[in-house]
């Protein structure tokens, strides 16, 4: 195989891994197994939603943030949809995903939704703006920032017939 082709062959592995890494963060999301989502981050990862004037420094502050604000959530779907992949230099990359979730339940933490007891109800439409970095051949977020562009309330229903965290059968 030659040189080019070994590269071209790399980057394919590169964009798969990170296609894996957004859908591993979605499925621990929808499952909130939050040890999984703290697994796709970088220690020093920062996540933001500007909207909401939200930012964390690492990946530690958000995951107990995300942890205790769905405490009280008895449904919470993230699904990704047409991520797309930039590979900017050795070992970086960008990428642009577009996310539908939808939830309800509480609120338990001061969030956009409302204050702590308000009714949460939602459906959204958002896009993560990311910046990733491989460390020991792993990737991993370095940077996400969500956008929300599109929020429906009040229009989540039906039964749920599973409690959250929804974590693999051992």
């Amino acid at each position: 195989m030659s040189g080019d082709q070994g590269s071209e062959v790399q980057e394919w592995l590169d964009r798969q891994a990170i296609l894996d890494l957004i859908h591993r963060y979605s499925d621990s999301i929808t499952r909130g197994d939050y040890e999984r989502t703290a697994a796709v981050f970088a220690p020093d990862a920062v996540w933001e939603e500007p909207q909401a004037g939200l930012r964390f420094e690492t990946a530690g502050e958000f995951i107990e943030f995300l942890a205790a604000g769905t405490t009280s959530t008895e449904v919470l779907i993230q699904t990704p949809h047409s991520p797309v992949v930039e590979l900017v230099g050795a070992g970086k990359a960008k990428a642009t995903t577009t996310i539908h979730e939808f939830g309800r339940g509480v609120v338990t933490a001061e969030y956009m939704f409302g204050g702590v007891g308000t009714e949460l109800n939602f459906d959204r439409y958002g896009i993560y703006y990311d910046q990733l970095a491989k460390f020991d051949g792993e990737w991993k977020f370095t940077h996400r920032i969500w956008s929300a562009f599109f929020t429906s309330t009040d229009c989540v229903v039906g039964g749920i017939s599973g409690d959250r965290p929804l974590l693999r059968p051992s």
